[in-house]
């Protein structure tokens, strides 16, 4: 069986937003496309990840007007990646590895074509058999770590 690589079950071409746009804004974008995360900059140079989390934790719990305030003041700058023709297991060992379930997806150039979400790997049409291995892969002990 041929593993599944990411740029078959990733969003593809995702709405890349301005580091200007209001949360205001970008939030109704998520709401409008139904997703919890958007790339912030241009195709070929994405600054950062705005997320739902990050619009409420950072700015909402503290009171911040989402209409004045500007993406880039809470957006997470530090970018995990993955390669569109990696498999679904190399892309949950990167998730298992730096702690995240999502991943921004590049071709050979560099440029954003998809988002990868622990959630696209678990889907309701995936084998099974697939599922498992990736998951093991995601939640396996690191080399040295001691299970509690």
């Amino acid at each position: 069986m041929r593993s599944t690589t990411v740029k078959q079950i990733m969003t593809a071409d995702p709405v890349i937003i301005s580091p200007e746009t209001s949360l205001k804004d970008a939030s109704i974008k998520m709401i409008a496309i139904d997703c919890g995360i958007l790339p912030v900059g241009a195709k070929d140079n994405i600054t950062g990840i705005i997320t739902d989390r990050d619009i409420v934790i950072r700015a909402v719990a503290n009171g911040k007007d989402t209409s004045k305030e500007k993406v880039a003041n809470y957006m997470t700058r530090v970018l995990y990646t993955c390669d569109e023709n990696d498999s679904l297991e190399e892309a949950a060992d990167l998730m298992r590895e730096n702690n995240v379930s999502r991943l921004i997806v590049t071709n050979s150039d560099g440029a954003v074509t998809g988002i990868l979400t622990f959630g696209h790997i678990l889907r309701n049409d995936a084998n099974p058999l697939e599922v498992s291995k990736v998951v093991q892969h995601a939640t396996r002990a690191r080399a040295g770590a001691r299970p509690m």
